[in-house]
């Protein structure tokens, strides 16, 4: 490893000078730790050239403080470390200035990152970084930015890079509503994808590659919630986590948009694109991670889950997945998250007049000249956030497609969770739950069929009313189709006829953390599966059970991704029948168990709601 400190000194500087109101504070900081840096970069440096080059470095305002002055310097080099080894900034205040590159600082503020390895993608060289067992690499390009008048087009492949990208850091999420925690602001030039391999991988060792797209209603959250760790480190396999366009951005409807596309009916389902985008790449670049293009599957949570049911059924005129898992997917006609094309159109009519677009014939021109915030703001409260029907990559309802066998008959895992809505009703009942409020929570969802099922989930066979109301809502999917029947039972029955099919549930009486506040059981509610799969700090601790729990599903995940037929290492998973003789396996702390289908199903009362209708 080659390590180079260089001492910064404003070469020739009159600390007196008048241009320079701060020179006590710059007399300072040439004494100060912070002004040592350091070079560790031998992955690019082969060797140090230590000639001087005109690097372009932009010089900084004249009124700058002397630590606004550093900072961009140290920002600016760190950025310039890509493309060169030593450079010379141009004429800072009118003074030469030398700058050493830098990836840490000495008792600074960048800390430092182990280097990961270095990749030549399609695009240029990708580095990044090492932490653990595994290599991450953050951020990476798989589509132009969707900006100006990409807005609402299907997205563009990225543009070369010049120099290494430097993939150390987690991209902006897709704008949405509200800011997450610990990531940057959400912004529109989000189509980045984050990728997990073992540490030390090489181009030849032609991994399976699980790609993930994240839940949250195509209308929340970021690829970067998400993380591949440990289901790469411990199975020896690539796992791509993939931001796509959310809200109004990826879902809007709107006959001038009609007339944009090919078949002049599938303005919407931009996401949809946008994964496709992120897929192509994989098929582009993916071997030079060490991954095998041919032994890609993807797999989804909740809106990724209605992704995945999506890409099987449509009819795509490439090959880019060989499997798919779907985990709480909204596949079905109960889903509140599949709406017609003429639906998305009106909806889309709306929005535009209520950001100020006047004339129908402009709407198009005026949408795409206002700025995101106002797009925003104007979409709130209109529901612009659904998948539409029509066009060639949705033709018919997935669940349409799936059920006259217009389906790739490819090796399918589709699950849902014992407890999907479990606390949903709490709201109306309130925990502890009077009977009064139950009966209200009932009246409210179900109307007047509340009396059937207050006689078929009856309080007394509960230990609160707020649970009786939380077994309804989990196994019915009321409102919005996120239910144990229809998105397991229901689509799984369906899938299990046309092509090979594995059926699970999670039952974890913890699964989505210990009890609240209230004292409430939480159960194995909606994305609790994510936990145990693709998230490094699952909510809550974990028992050991627990720990064991998440390395067996990632080991069943891990295994289906390579071969199609998912094991533990021990257990073989039975496939799903369409007749008798069907099991389902339950994942569960206490041991996984394969458990006869008939009796799942009533056990979560699945024969009722469909008579029902639900």
């Amino acid at each position: 490893m080659m390590t180079l400190t260089l001492f910064l000194y404003p070469h020739g500087y009159d600390f007196g000078s008048r241009r320079n109101a701060e020179s006590s504070q710059w007399a300072s900081l040439a004494m100060h730790p912070i002004f040592f840096l350091r070079l560790s970069h031998p992955s690019l440096l082969k060797t140090l050239d230590a000639r001087v080059y005109n690097s372009g470095l932009e010089e900084v305002d004249q009124n700058s403080s002397a630590e606004a002055f550093l900072r961009n310097a140290i920002h600016r080099s760190s950025a310039m470390l890509n493309k060169f080894p030593v450079f010379l900034a141009k004429t800072v205040f009118g003074m030469p200035f030398a700058i050493a590159l830098t990836v840490a600082l000495v008792a600074a503020t960048v800390p430092s990152e182990p280097s990961g390895g270095l990749v030549r993608t399609k695009q240029g060289m990708v580095e990044g970084l090492t932490v653990g067992r595994v290599e991450q690499f953050r951020a990476v390009p798989y589509a132009a930015p969707p900006l100006g008048d990409l807005r609402w087009r299907a997205p563009l492949p990225p543009k070369p890079y010049s120099g290494a990208l430097h993939a150390t850091t987690f991209p902006a999420p897709c704008v949405q509503a509200r800011a997450l925690l610990d990531f940057p602001s959400p912004n529109e030039d989000c189509l980045y994808l984050n990728l997990y391999r073992p540490a030390g991988s090489t181009e030849a060792k032609k991994m399976p590659v699980l790609i993930y797209f994240h839940g949250g209603g195509f209308a929340g959250n970021t690829a970067s919630a998400r993380d591949g760790v440990e289901l790469a480190a411990g199975n020896d396999m690539i796992v791509i986590m993939a931001n796509y366009r959310l809200g109004v951005f990826g879902w809007l409807g709107l006959s001038g948009l009609d007339g944009e596309t090919s078949n002049h009916s599938s303005s919407g389902n931009y996401g949809f694109l946008d994964m496709l985008a992120s897929l192509r790449w994989v098929h582009d670049n993916i071997a030079a991670f060490g991954g095998d293009r041919d032994n890609v599957t993807i797999a989804g949570t909740s809106a990724g889950g209605i992704a995945v049911c999506t890409l099987i059924t449509a009819h795509l005129q490439e090959r880019l997945f060989e499997r798919a898992i779907i985990e709480s997917g909204e596949c079905t006609g109960t889903s509140g998250f599949i709406v017609s094309h003429q639906t998305a159109l009106l909806q889309g009519a709306k929005f535009a007049a209520k950001a100020g677009c006047t004339d129908p014939k402009e709407f198009t021109s005026c949408l795409r000249s206002k700025p995101a915030a106002a797009l925003l703001s104007a979409s709130e409260g209109l529901g612009i956030s659904t998948a539409n029907i029509g066009g060639n990559l949705m033709p018919k309802a997935p669940m349409e497609a799936i059920e006259s066998g217009e389906i790739d008959r490819i090796p399918v895992i589709v699950g849902a969770n014992h407890d999907e809505q479990k606390r949903s009703p709490v709201e109306t009942t309130g925990f502890p739950a009077t009977e009064q409020n139950f009966q209200k929570y009932l009246n409210n969802a179900f109307g007047p069929l509340a009396p059937l099922v207050a006689s078929e989930y009856p309080p007394s066979a509960f230990a609160d009313p707020a649970y009786a109301a939380g077994a309804a809502a989990s196994d019915s999917g009321i409102p919005n189709g996120i239910g144990f029947c229809p998105m397991l039972m229901e689509l799984g029955g369906a899938l299990a006829k046309v092509t090979q099919t594995f059926a699970y549930e999670l039952n974890d009486p913890r699964g989505s953390g210990v009890p609240d506040a209230t004292g409430f059981e939480l159960g194995s509610m909606h994305t609790a599966e994510v936990g145990f799969l693709y998230a490094q700090n699952p909510p809550g601790p974990r028992t050991a059970e627990q720990m064991q729990l998440a390395s067996r599903m990632q080991h069943y995940w891990a295994t289906f991704a390579r071969t199609g037929h998912p094991k533990d290492g021990i257990h073989e998973w039975p496939a799903l029948q369409s007749g008798s003789g069907s099991v389902v396996l339950r994942f569960q702390p206490s041991g996984d168990v394969t458990v006869p289908s008939p009796t799942t199903s009533t056990e979560h009362h699945c024969d009722f709601w469909s008579r029902l209708g639900y």
